[in-house]
């Protein structure tokens, strides 16, 4: 009895790590422009977006989307960092959400706008949570490892 609780709990583990990379690959197969319409509509339901609001962000979300797989394409070819890179890298990065946020503001109204940026500031954190979590795990299953 003991073993076939030990095997469904270990199977049940199994399928729970494996569904979001089965989400983040499913991901992968889609166009920038789905990517953005999705978003899109994702932002419309959450904060009730006007057609004209829709049309704007929709162009953004394009935009930005295009940008992502582009990096990501130069990611994916193994192209190496040097020193300085990171730095121009997170400074970019930077320069693009500060562009971004400030077309927010134009778009959204002042209710919509402290909404959205909320909403992008918990998911900041959730990802962070989710990466010291990651971290962790890795550090203790390393260091298990090494004592086995």
């Amino acid at each position: 009895m003991k073993n076939l609780l030990i095997a469904v709990f270990m199977i049940t583990a199994l399928n729970l790590s494996a569904q979001p990379f089965e989400k983040s690959k499913e991901r992968q197969n889609l166009t920038p422009d789905q990517i953005a319409e999705l978003q899109t509509k994702r932002m419309t339901l959450h904060l009730e977006l006007t057609e004209k609001q829709q049309q704007q962000i929709l162009e953004i979300n394009k935009k930005n989307a295009q940008k992502r797989k582009l990096s990501k394409a130069s990611r994916v070819k193994g192209e190496k960092r040097r020193n300085g890179d990171l730095f121009k890298i997170k400074n970019n990065r930077l320069d693009n959400q500060i562009a971004h946020q400030s077309e927010m503001k134009n778009i959204l109204n002042e209710q919509q706008f402290e909404t959205w940026k909320t909403t992008r500031d918990n998911r900041a954190n959730d990802i962070k949570k989710r990466a010291i979590k990651h971290k962790r795990a890795k550090a203790h299953k390393h260091l298990h490892q090494k004592r086995g």
